[in-house]
Protein backbone atom coordinates (compact mmCIF):
# COMPACT_ATOMS: atom_id res chain seq x y z
CA UNK A 1 0.00 0.00 0.00
CA UNK A 2 1.22 3.51 -0.84
CA UNK A 3 0.41 6.77 0.90
CA UNK A 4 -2.45 8.58 -0.81
CA UNK A 5 -2.42 12.15 -2.12
CA UNK A 6 -4.40 13.26 0.93
CA UNK A 7 -1.93 11.46 3.16
CA UNK A 8 0.99 13.23 1.46
CA UNK A 9 -0.69 16.61 1.89
CA UNK A 10 -1.47 15.82 5.53
CA UNK A 11 2.10 14.82 6.35
CA UNK A 12 3.66 17.68 4.38
CA UNK A 13 1.45 20.25 6.11
CA UNK A 14 2.61 19.05 9.52
CA UNK A 15 6.27 18.76 8.61
CA UNK A 16 6.51 22.03 6.72
CA UNK A 17 9.01 22.62 3.93
CA UNK A 18 12.37 24.33 4.56
CA UNK A 19 14.70 24.87 1.60
CA UNK A 20 17.82 25.69 3.67
CA UNK A 21 19.36 23.27 6.18
CA UNK A 22 18.86 24.21 9.83
CA UNK A 23 19.19 22.73 13.32
CA UNK A 24 15.98 21.21 14.66
CA UNK A 25 15.10 21.47 18.40
CA UNK A 26 17.23 18.36 19.06
CA UNK A 27 20.25 19.94 17.33
CA UNK A 28 20.07 17.71 14.22
CA UNK A 29 20.80 19.23 10.79
CA UNK A 30 17.50 19.11 8.89
CA UNK A 31 16.23 20.14 5.46
CA UNK A 32 13.15 19.78 3.24
CA UNK A 33 10.26 17.92 4.88
CA UNK A 34 12.22 17.03 8.00
CA UNK A 35 14.94 15.13 6.08
CA UNK A 36 18.04 14.20 8.10
CA UNK A 37 21.08 11.99 7.59
CA UNK A 38 19.43 9.49 9.96
CA UNK A 39 17.31 8.36 7.02
CA UNK A 40 19.26 5.76 5.10
CA UNK A 41 17.61 6.59 1.77
CA UNK A 42 18.03 10.36 2.12
CA UNK A 43 21.62 10.00 3.37
CA UNK A 44 22.47 7.79 0.40
CA UNK A 45 20.85 10.21 -2.07
CA UNK A 46 22.57 13.23 -0.56
CA UNK A 47 26.05 11.64 -0.41
CA UNK A 48 25.72 10.36 -3.98
CA UNK A 49 24.89 13.85 -5.19
CA UNK A 50 27.26 15.96 -3.04
CA UNK A 51 29.86 13.49 -1.77
CA UNK A 52 29.43 14.53 1.86
CA UNK A 53 26.96 14.79 4.70
CA UNK A 54 24.27 17.45 4.98
CA UNK A 55 25.50 20.64 6.64
CA UNK A 56 24.03 23.96 7.74
CA UNK A 57 23.27 26.31 4.87
CA UNK A 58 22.78 23.58 2.23
CA UNK A 59 19.72 24.08 0.03
CA UNK A 60 17.10 21.83 -1.57
CA UNK A 61 14.36 22.75 -4.04
CA UNK A 62 10.73 21.97 -3.31
CA UNK A 63 10.51 19.80 -6.44
CA UNK A 64 13.40 17.63 -5.28
CA UNK A 65 11.96 17.48 -1.77
CA UNK A 66 8.55 16.35 -3.09
CA UNK A 67 10.14 13.51 -5.05
CA UNK A 68 12.29 12.50 -2.09
CA UNK A 69 9.31 12.52 0.26
CA UNK A 70 7.39 10.08 -1.95
CA UNK A 71 10.44 7.80 -2.18
CA UNK A 72 11.01 7.86 1.58
CA UNK A 73 7.38 7.04 2.35
CA UNK A 74 7.21 4.25 -0.24
CA UNK A 75 10.52 2.60 0.63
CA UNK A 76 11.41 3.49 4.22
CA UNK A 77 8.38 4.47 6.31
CA UNK A 78 5.42 2.78 4.65
CA UNK A 79 6.69 -0.85 4.68
CA UNK A 80 7.07 -1.08 8.51
CA UNK A 81 3.44 0.08 8.91
CA UNK A 82 2.16 -2.39 6.33
CA UNK A 83 4.07 -5.19 8.05
CA UNK A 84 3.01 -4.34 11.62
CA UNK A 85 -0.59 -3.33 10.82
CA UNK A 86 -1.53 -5.24 7.64
CA UNK A 87 -5.32 -4.73 7.60
CA UNK A 88 -5.62 -0.94 7.71
CA UNK A 89 -7.78 1.11 5.37
CA UNK A 90 -6.14 3.90 3.35
CA UNK A 91 -6.72 6.85 5.71
CA UNK A 92 -5.58 4.99 8.84
CA UNK A 93 -2.55 3.65 6.98
CA UNK A 94 -1.63 7.20 5.97
CA UNK A 95 -2.02 8.44 9.55
CA UNK A 96 0.17 5.63 10.88
CA UNK A 97 2.86 6.43 8.29
CA UNK A 98 2.77 10.03 9.50
CA UNK A 99 3.35 8.81 13.06
CA UNK A 100 6.27 6.59 12.01
CA UNK A 101 7.77 9.38 9.90
CA UNK A 102 7.82 11.62 12.97
CA UNK A 103 8.58 9.15 15.78
CA UNK A 104 10.34 6.30 14.01
CA UNK A 105 9.37 2.63 13.45
CA UNK A 106 9.70 1.86 17.17
CA UNK A 107 6.39 3.70 17.66
CA UNK A 108 4.69 0.67 16.09
CA UNK A 109 5.56 -1.32 19.24
CA UNK A 110 3.81 1.12 21.59
CA UNK A 111 0.39 0.76 23.20
CA UNK A 112 -1.55 2.82 20.66
CA UNK A 113 -0.40 0.54 17.82
CA UNK A 114 -1.14 -2.62 19.81
CA UNK A 115 -4.66 -1.33 20.50
CA UNK A 116 -5.17 -0.55 16.81
CA UNK A 117 -3.94 -3.98 15.79
CA UNK A 118 -6.34 -5.52 18.30
CA UNK A 119 -9.27 -3.62 16.77
CA UNK A 120 -9.83 -1.11 19.59
CA UNK A 121 -9.84 2.04 17.47
CA UNK A 122 -11.15 4.36 20.21
CA UNK A 123 -8.42 3.32 22.67
CA UNK A 124 -5.76 3.58 19.99
CA UNK A 125 -6.80 7.14 19.13
CA UNK A 126 -6.93 8.12 22.80
CA UNK A 127 -3.43 6.75 23.46
CA UNK A 128 -1.95 8.20 20.29
CA UNK A 129 -3.16 11.70 21.16
CA UNK A 130 -0.91 11.61 24.24
CA UNK A 131 2.10 9.96 22.58
CA UNK A 132 5.30 11.66 21.45
CA UNK A 133 4.32 15.24 22.19
CA UNK A 134 7.58 16.34 23.83
CA UNK A 135 11.06 17.19 22.58
CA UNK A 136 13.99 17.94 24.85
CA UNK A 137 11.72 17.52 27.87
CA UNK A 138 9.28 20.19 26.65
CA UNK A 139 5.70 19.68 25.47
CA UNK A 140 5.48 21.27 22.02
CA UNK A 141 2.13 22.60 20.72
CA UNK A 142 3.02 21.56 17.17
CA UNK A 143 3.47 17.93 18.24
CA UNK A 144 0.31 18.06 20.36
CA UNK A 145 -1.68 19.27 17.33
CA UNK A 146 -0.11 16.67 15.05
CA UNK A 147 -0.89 13.77 17.39
CA UNK A 148 -4.46 15.01 17.77
CA UNK A 149 -4.91 15.26 14.00
CA UNK A 150 -3.48 11.75 13.51
CA UNK A 151 -5.70 10.42 16.30
CA UNK A 152 -8.75 11.99 14.65
CA UNK A 153 -7.96 10.16 11.41
CA UNK A 154 -7.47 6.89 13.32
CA UNK A 155 -10.82 7.42 15.03
CA UNK A 156 -12.88 8.50 12.02
CA UNK A 157 -11.09 6.67 9.23
CA UNK A 158 -11.03 9.80 7.04
CA UNK A 159 -9.16 13.07 6.67
CA UNK A 160 -12.04 15.39 5.96
CA UNK A 161 -11.45 18.59 3.97
CA UNK A 162 -7.74 19.34 3.94
CA UNK A 163 -8.47 23.02 4.41
CA UNK A 164 -9.71 22.18 7.90
CA UNK A 165 -6.28 20.88 8.93
CA UNK A 166 -4.90 24.39 9.31
CA UNK A 167 -7.76 26.82 9.69
CA UNK A 168 -6.48 30.39 9.82
CA UNK A 169 -9.68 31.47 11.63
CA UNK A 170 -8.75 29.49 14.74
CA UNK A 171 -5.95 30.37 17.19
CA UNK A 172 -2.86 28.26 16.58
CA UNK A 173 -1.21 27.11 19.86
CA UNK A 174 2.19 26.78 18.16
CA UNK A 175 1.91 30.34 16.78
CA UNK A 176 0.81 31.61 20.19
CA UNK A 177 3.89 30.05 21.78
CA UNK A 178 6.10 31.59 19.09
CA UNK A 179 4.54 35.02 19.66
CA UNK A 180 5.28 34.72 23.38
CA UNK A 181 8.91 33.78 22.68
CA UNK A 182 9.33 36.65 20.22
CA UNK A 183 8.01 39.08 22.83
CA UNK A 184 10.36 37.63 25.46
CA UNK A 185 13.27 38.27 23.10
CA UNK A 186 12.24 41.89 22.55
CA UNK A 187 10.43 41.57 19.21
CA UNK A 188 7.08 43.38 19.15
CA UNK A 189 4.79 40.63 17.84
CA UNK A 190 1.51 41.99 19.19
CA UNK A 191 -0.81 40.03 21.50
CA UNK A 192 -0.05 36.32 21.91
CA UNK A 193 -3.40 35.24 20.48
CA UNK A 194 -2.28 32.50 18.10
CA UNK A 195 -3.53 34.47 15.08
CA UNK A 196 -1.27 35.49 12.22
CA UNK A 197 -1.25 39.15 11.25
CA UNK A 198 0.95 41.99 9.96
CA UNK A 199 2.44 42.78 13.40
CA UNK A 200 3.45 39.17 13.96
CA UNK A 201 4.87 38.86 10.45
CA UNK A 202 6.91 42.06 10.95
CA UNK A 203 8.37 40.67 14.19
CA UNK A 204 9.16 37.35 12.50
CA UNK A 205 10.91 39.15 9.62
CA UNK A 206 13.05 41.10 12.11
CA UNK A 207 13.92 37.92 13.98
CA UNK A 208 14.87 36.13 10.76
CA UNK A 209 17.10 39.01 9.64
CA UNK A 210 18.90 38.88 13.00
CA UNK A 211 19.49 35.13 12.78
CA UNK A 212 21.04 33.98 9.51
CA UNK A 213 20.84 31.68 7.65
CA UNK A 214 17.06 31.68 8.26
CA UNK A 215 14.96 32.40 5.18
CA UNK A 216 13.46 35.92 5.48
CA UNK A 217 9.84 35.18 4.59
CA UNK A 218 7.87 36.25 7.69
CA UNK A 219 6.65 32.68 8.27
CA UNK A 220 7.18 30.70 11.46
CA UNK A 221 8.22 27.49 9.78
CA UNK A 222 10.19 24.59 11.27
CA UNK A 223 13.59 26.33 11.01
CA UNK A 224 12.41 29.60 12.57
CA UNK A 225 10.52 27.72 15.29
CA UNK A 226 13.58 25.58 16.14
CA UNK A 227 15.83 28.65 16.28
CA UNK A 228 13.35 30.45 18.54
CA UNK A 229 13.28 27.50 20.90
CA UNK A 230 17.07 27.19 21.14
CA UNK A 231 17.61 30.91 21.72
CA UNK A 232 14.92 31.25 24.39
CA UNK A 233 16.32 28.20 26.18
CA UNK A 234 19.69 29.97 26.28
CA UNK A 235 18.01 33.12 27.59
CA UNK A 236 19.44 35.37 24.86
CA UNK A 237 17.37 38.51 24.17
CA UNK A 238 17.40 40.86 21.21
CA UNK A 239 20.31 42.79 22.71
CA UNK A 240 22.47 39.78 21.91
CA UNK A 241 20.76 38.87 18.65
CA UNK A 242 23.63 40.14 16.52
CA UNK A 243 26.04 37.97 18.48
CA UNK A 244 23.75 34.97 18.13
CA UNK A 245 23.51 35.57 14.39
CA UNK A 246 27.30 35.73 14.17
CA UNK A 247 27.58 32.46 16.05
CA UNK A 248 25.00 30.87 13.71
CA UNK A 249 26.94 32.02 10.67
CA UNK A 250 30.20 30.84 12.20
CA UNK A 251 28.75 27.40 12.95
CA UNK A 252 27.46 27.17 9.39
CA UNK A 253 30.92 27.96 8.04
CA UNK A 254 32.86 25.60 10.27
CA UNK A 255 30.88 22.40 9.78
CA UNK A 256 33.91 20.77 8.15
CA UNK A 257 36.47 21.98 10.69
CA UNK A 258 39.17 19.61 11.97
CA UNK A 259 38.02 19.39 15.57
CA UNK A 260 41.01 17.26 16.60
CA UNK A 261 43.30 20.14 15.65
CA UNK A 262 41.03 22.58 17.47
CA UNK A 263 41.31 20.42 20.61
CA UNK A 264 45.11 20.38 20.60
CA UNK A 265 45.37 24.08 19.81
CA UNK A 266 42.95 24.81 22.65
CA UNK A 267 44.94 22.57 25.00
CA UNK A 268 48.16 24.39 24.04
CA UNK A 269 46.55 27.77 24.65
CA UNK A 270 45.25 26.63 28.03
CA UNK A 271 48.75 25.42 29.01
CA UNK A 272 50.23 28.73 27.85
CA UNK A 273 47.77 30.71 29.97
CA UNK A 274 48.59 28.53 32.97
CA UNK A 275 52.33 28.97 32.48
CA UNK A 276 52.07 32.75 32.14
CA UNK A 277 49.85 33.01 35.22
CA UNK A 278 52.32 30.87 37.22
CA UNK A 279 55.29 32.98 36.13
CA UNK A 280 53.40 36.15 37.01
CA UNK A 281 52.47 34.81 40.43
CA UNK A 282 56.11 34.09 41.36
CA UNK A 283 57.62 37.00 39.41
CA UNK A 284 59.33 38.52 42.50
CA UNK A 285 60.71 35.24 43.83
CA UNK A 286 62.70 34.00 40.85
CA UNK A 287 66.20 34.71 42.35
CA UNK A 288 65.22 32.84 45.52
CA UNK A 289 63.67 29.93 43.64
CA UNK A 290 66.64 29.66 41.29
CA UNK A 291 69.18 29.64 44.18
CA UNK A 292 67.14 26.99 46.00
CA UNK A 293 67.07 24.82 42.91
CA UNK A 294 70.88 25.32 42.42
CA UNK A 295 71.59 24.33 46.02
CA UNK A 296 69.42 21.24 45.68
CA UNK A 297 71.34 20.21 42.55
CA UNK A 298 74.68 20.71 44.32
CA UNK A 299 73.53 18.56 47.24
CA UNK A 300 72.45 15.75 44.90
CA UNK A 301 75.78 15.92 43.02
CA UNK A 302 77.75 15.91 46.25
CA UNK A 303 75.84 12.89 47.57
CA UNK A 304 76.35 10.92 44.38
CA UNK A 305 80.09 11.68 44.26
CA UNK A 306 80.57 10.74 47.90
CA UNK A 307 78.66 7.50 47.32
CA UNK A 308 80.88 6.63 44.38
CA UNK A 309 84.03 7.38 46.36
CA UNK A 310 82.93 5.20 49.29
CA UNK A 311 82.13 2.38 46.91
CA UNK A 312 85.64 2.49 45.52
CA UNK A 313 87.12 2.43 49.02
CA UNK A 314 84.96 -0.51 50.06
CA UNK A 315 83.03 1.42 52.65
CA UNK A 316 79.57 0.86 51.22
CA UNK A 317 77.52 -1.60 53.25
CA UNK A 318 78.01 -5.17 52.16
CA UNK A 319 81.09 -4.39 50.06
CA UNK A 320 83.82 -4.81 52.71
CA UNK A 321 86.52 -7.62 52.66
CA UNK A 322 85.44 -10.92 54.01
Amino acid sequence: MRVSEKGLAFLASHEGFVSRAYLDPAGIVTIGYGFTMRSGIFAGWWRTRFGRSLKLGDTLSREEANRLLVTLLDEEYGPPVEQALPDLDQARFDACVSVVYNLGPRALTWKWAKALKGGDVALSAKLLAKTGTTAGGRRLPGLVRRRQDEANVIMSGEFGPLSDLRSSAKPDPALKQAQTKLADLGYQSGPADGLDGPVTRKAVLEFQRDHPPLAIDGRIGPATRATLQRITERGAGRSTAAGVGLVSATVAGTAGLNWSMVFWVGLGLAFGVFAVSWLWRYRGRWPVLWRARWHLWLMREFSSRVGALLALMGWRSGSGSR
